[in-house]
């Protein structure tokens, strides 16, 4: 796409400022981005709208609530009288977006996604939704320890997912393999990551991260033990499956209820979620 000179961008900024109100969000999502569409999300409580550059946006993330309607239950079920939601794994938004729906105003959103193209998607949605003073979007990979890690990306695709992020520092020399973009990212603990930036505790918690649950249970001490937290929903890989239990178990959690789940064809990378509730007294 080519380049606007500052005239031409000044011209066609006033051409999608001009009248109608009512599209200013959809018209500042997409400017600059000529090939964007917008889609409906597949949820039919709240009308939902979501930026679309990739097909995996279009076939997928739009597709989000027939792909996981355990996870919608969940949210209406918890978000419906407000509180705090943590989406660790937003990817483009669309679960961080049915939790606004949900709750309006009576409730906050946090929204961690460390994938620079879906998380320039996720800020979009926000704008295109009006859900700016529901849902706060947070550029951090959660991890175990605080430092500088691998994000290597299946594709640099808005939307996709199955990225592998990687805690271990990052070395320069990993990225000359040219197979798959590896960019370097901070990563933080999520308890000091609330500490440091004054963020609401969360009530609830959604973690989706493709196989690096662990590491972001791991940095999670303080926020698992804290009474606040009272229900968790959280994508296990079966691999790790005896890993994750013990943790959410000694944070005061035990498992109400299970949905299975697969990634795509690929059988090697099965999936399961869990609902976790904080037991009595803990």
């Amino acid at each position: 796409m080519a380049l606007l000179s500052s005239s031409a961008f000044a011209k066609r900024l006033r051409q999608f400022m001009g009248p109608g109100a009512e599209n200013v969000p959809e018209r500042l999502a997409t400017l600059g981005d000529g090939n964007t569409s917008v889609v409906p999300l597949d949820y039919d409580a709240h009308p939902v709208r979501l930026l679309a550059t990739s097909p995996m946006e279009r076939k997928w993330r739009a597709r989000s609530c027939k792909k996981e309607p355990w996870t919608v239950a969940w949210i209406e079920e918890t978000m419906s009288g407000g509180g705090v939601l943590y989406d660790v794994g937003a990817n483009v938004g669309a679960f961080s977006l049915v939790a606004a729906k949900v709750c309006a105003r009576r409730g906050t959103v946090v929204s961690f996604e460390p994938g620079f193209a879906s998380y320039a998607h996720l800020c979009g949605n926000i704008v295109l939704n009006r859900c700016e003073a529901i849902i706060i979007p947070v550029p951090l990979a959660l991890a175990g320890t605080c430092g500088l890690g691998s994000f290597r990306y299946l594709s640099l695709d808005p939307g996709q997912s199955r990225h592998d992020f990687r805690q271990d520092a990052w070395s320069a020399d990993e990225a000359d393999t040219p197979k798959r973009y590896l960019q370097p990212v901070l990563s933080m603990t999520l308890d000091l990551a609330i500490s440091t930036f004054s963020l609401p505790a969360p009530n609830y918690l959604k973690v989706d991260v493709d196989g690096g649950e662990i590491d972001v249970l791991q940095g999670a001490a303080q926020t698992l033990a804290n009474p606040a937290l009272r229900s968790i929903l959280i994508e296990i890989d079966e691999s790790q499956t005896d890993a994750v239990l013990p943790i959410l178990d000694r944070g005061g959690f035990a498992l109400d209820r299970t949905h299975k789940g697969k990634h795509g064809k690929d059988t090697a990378s099965r999936v399961w979620y869990g609902i976790f509730k904080r037991r009595a007294g803990a």
